[in-house]
């Protein structure tokens, strides 16, 4: 895997191309780009099929965590194919992560030499040695190596400065593993950034990352949230000073990531930081947790007040006769085929084809967004695009309705004499288990 860096701009970012693998040769990603977030190497409600009318180019780049492929270790490395083959996605391009960005971390205290997971059965503890006889199993293109990344603006300096250690621990075993594993000869590395919010602590871990640069294709900012929907409402001017500084300090040839269901906006700052490539988990939070349709416009040359709001609140009633798409004039499956209407029905009625309809529309548009941002990271106009974005209305945070935070109690124990509290509690370990 390389990276090709092919222009830096003085308002914008930079451009480049991400390539070079020699198990595709014809797969080439021009950047600032996204990769496709997964859920088992699959895309979240879709199907191979359903994600060839988004994203009709053969060549993808797949992000997969360890959270919601780790039950499948054991089939791959008996079915002895990668995990490419075994998704059947060979001609996609799969890097492996130990954390998913859609996914919150359970609260608790990591042990030493353990990273706790959070897997579809509970919460593990994953050490190095099963990490790398996972990563060997599946082969990835690209992996990160364990690494200790869950820190955000409100962890202390004793946290943040044990995420350093624990991953410098976790980088030089697994780098020691990758150096002696044959199978692992064909995957290239990427290099975490940790530290949390202290400078001091990210220049200690990208000094002690440059020291290995060879065996790494690119570098990822990681600790500076903890994951799911709440990094779409993070603060911009606490993050955007650690990540220049970062972007700063590593070296120009090879490429940056940074994951995280950021807002597009903040998306605009991070990419004239530096940042090379991003993930969906924000296009499958807003369809799949939040039932919204991404609406915002991007282009610049468009009338205000056309584009009032950035998304569209597919379970409101005021759309149930409404028969327009949910974005005028966009080319994606779902506004093509069916409405507004059509949509908040499937809403109504838990339909499944509700948030398939959703995430093609969402990913379409995401990525049409990128397009965008190239153009004008190209242009050097990429202020004008976020002057844009600044000038329309965001709807208020998504709340999860009251009715699933309700316990139902089935009509045979209210007669049982037994106190309501106690009921709970054993409706509680019900739904859990």
């Amino acid at each position: 895997m390389k990276f090709t860096l092919s222009s830096v701009t003085k308002c914008s970012g930079r451009l480049g191309v991400l390539g070079g693998l020699d198990r595709l040769p014809n797969l080439s990603l021009p950047t600032p780009a996204i990769i496709f977030h997964t859920k088992g190497g699959s895309i979240p409600h879709l199907s191979k099929e359903a994600f060839q009318h988004v994203h009709p180019e053969p060549a993808a780049v797949l992000h997969l965590s360890i959270s919601n492929t780790l039950h499948m270790q054991e089939a791959v490395r008996a079915s002895r194919m990668t995990i490419a083959e075994f998704i059947a996605q060979n001609s996609s391009a799969t890097m492996l992560f130990p954390r998913d960005p859609s996914e919150v971390p359970i609260p608790g205290t990591p042990e030493k030499d353990l990273l706790p997971v959070y897997t579809r059965n509970g919460r593990r503890s994953i050490s190095m040695e099963q990490y790398m006889t996972l990563v060997e199993a599946f082969r990835p293109d690209a992996y990160a190596p364990l690494y200790d990344g869950d820190t955000d603006g409100k962890s202390s300096k004793k946290r943040e400065q044990k995420s350093f250690d624990r991953t410098e621990m976790f980088v030089e075993q697994c780098l020691e593993w990758h150096r002696k594993s044959d199978g692992l000869q064909a995957s290239r590395l990427i290099g975490p950034v940790v530290g949390g919010y202290n400078e001091k602590l990210r220049e200690k871990s990208i000094e002690l990352l440059r020291k290995s640069d060879d065996l790494f294709a690119g570098y990822l900012i990681d600790g500076l949230h903890m994951n799911g929907p709440a990094v779409a409402r993070l603060d911009g001017t606490a993050v955007l000073p650690i990540v220049e500084n970062v972007c700063k300090a590593l070296p120009e040839e090879k490429v940056r990531l940074c994951f995280g269901s950021y807002d597009p906006t903040l998306v605009l700052d991070l990419v004239t930081a530096g940042v090379d490539i991003f993930d969906t988990s924000y296009v499958y939070l807003k369809a799949a947790q939040e039932h919204r349709a991404l609406v915002f416009s991007f282009d610049v040359s468009a009338p205000e007040q056309r584009h009032t709001t950035t998304e569209l609140d597919t379970t409101d009633a005021q759309w149930a006769e409404d028969f327009g798409p949910l974005l005028a004039g966009c080319r994606c499956y779902t506004c093509t085929k069916h409405s507004r209407a059509y949509v908040h029905h499937l809403y109504n009625t838990r339909e499944m084809l509700g948030p398939i309809l959703l995430m093609m529309h969402n990913l379409h548009h995401y990525i049409e967004y990128f397009k965008a941002i190239r153009q004008h990271v190209q242009n050097d106009s990429l202020p004008e695009l976020k002057k844009h974005l600044a000038g329309q209305k965001a709807l208020p945070p998504y709340e999860p309705p009251k009715e699933a935070d309700k316990v139902l109690v089935p009509a045979g124990e209210k007669e049982t004499g037994v106190p309501v509290e106690e009921m709970d509690d054993k409706l509680h370990k019900k739904q859990r288990a």
